[in-house]
């Protein structure tokens, strides 16, 4: 895999979403993201009604019902919650893909795409019941600005998940991203490719680090991301991995730019809110661990702060399993609790 990545670091997303980290004005913030929820809500609303009673049924549940955690990114043998984009009119799906436009940059919107195509290419694209249409939309509560709610949009090697505390406070986590292959190496789409920015930062990054980083920072094996309702701290500590601090100027830049391209898959105002609730790039606690290399990619990289893990798997080199994880806040955990302190 070669990618420029001075490139990389300096692109347009990259220097935006970190410059907004940094400057960006809480007034402005809030404006644009409370646009995000008023806009997110009123298509979530426009799916509902488009519904006859038996699809509405299926696709709501009430904001407390088990099954908001019940997540997984399974083929779809797995029982899942919500219905099918394969069950949608056409109509009916452009709420569902305006949801995702509010919550997504339009390079993470792509790469949803080019995963669910990926899943499909073994089938007749042309087929309305295709695996790439196979990705079920749930609604959690009433879509509102001024009560909590959620929904889910999943599938085979995804699960995108947005709660918004009291209607507006917004929560992605869990986030997990997949594929299998990552690569599409013949057909009409030969050259479609995913990951490749997760790939390439980790590998740059591995491989500047000297022998006595690398002794910190490997690890023997890595379990990968699972798709279970919350996660444990305990089961991560103590913690392993090289601290931010034991690594040089440039290999610091790197791990927080790889932080980013997980975070970043968000809009940058939906990403500078939570980053206001709790600091995305602290590098106070943040480490960095990994399997050693074999060949062109890290099989499994682990990135964890006091709040947050990311984790990374590609053990085969071409099947990946990606999530980014709120220790406390997953399913907005925290933003409801916060809602319901100050408004209760």
């Amino acid at each position: 895999m070669k990618i420029n990545l001075t490139r990389f670091l300096l692109s347009t997303p990259v220097r935006l979403l970190l410059a907004g980290l940094i400057c960006a004005s809480p007034i402005t913030t809030q404006a644009k993201d409370g646009q995000a929820a008023a806009s997110m809500a009123k298509a979530a609303t426009e799916l509902l009604a488009s519904l006859d009673t038996e699809q509405k049924d299926t696709v709501t549940y009430e904001f407390g019902d088990k099954t908001r955690d019940a997540w997984h990114f399974f083929p779809n043998w797995a029982k899942r919650s919500g219905i099918p984009l394969s069950q949608l009119s056409k109509k009916q799906r452009e709420p569902v893909m305006q949801m995702l436009t509010l919550l997504l940059t339009s390079d993470a919107f792509k790469e949803q795409e080019n995963i669910r195509l990926i899943h499909g290419l073994k089938k007749d694209l042309n087929d309305p019941n295709n695996p790439r249409h196979l990705y079920f939309i749930s609604i959690f509560g009433k879509p509102s600005v001024e009560s909590t709610w959620g929904w889910r949009f999943e599938g085979h090697h995804l699960s995108i998940n947005c709660t918004l505390g009291g209607g507006k406070n917004f929560s992605v986590t869990p986030s997990f991203w997949g594929a299998s292959p990552v690569r599409v190496t013949k057909g009409d789409h030969k050259g479609l490719e995913v990951f490749a920015r997760e790939q390439a930062v980790s590998l740059s990054l591995v491989n500047s680090l000297s022998a006595k980083q690398k002794k910190l920072a490997g690890i023997k094996s890595g379990k990968g991301p699972g798709p279970t309702a919350s996660v444990s701290r305990k089961a991560y500590l103590p913690k392993s991995g090289i601290p931010y601090s034991g690594l040089n100027e440039s290999q610091q830049k790197q791990l927080k730019e790889l932080v980013l391209v997980f975070a970043g898959k968000y809009r940058p105002e939906l990403v500078k809110q939570i980053d206001g609730r709790k600091k995305i790039l602290d590098t106070s606690s943040m480490s960095f661990s990994f399997v050693a290399p074999s060949g062109d990619y890290v099989p499994h990289y682990r990135i964890q702060t006091k709040e947050y893990l990311i984790e990374f798997d590609n053990r085969s080199g071409g099947h990946v399993h990606s999530a980014w994880r709120d220790f406390d806040g997953d399913f907005g955990r925290d933003v409801i609790s916060e809602h319901l302190k100050k408004d209760h």
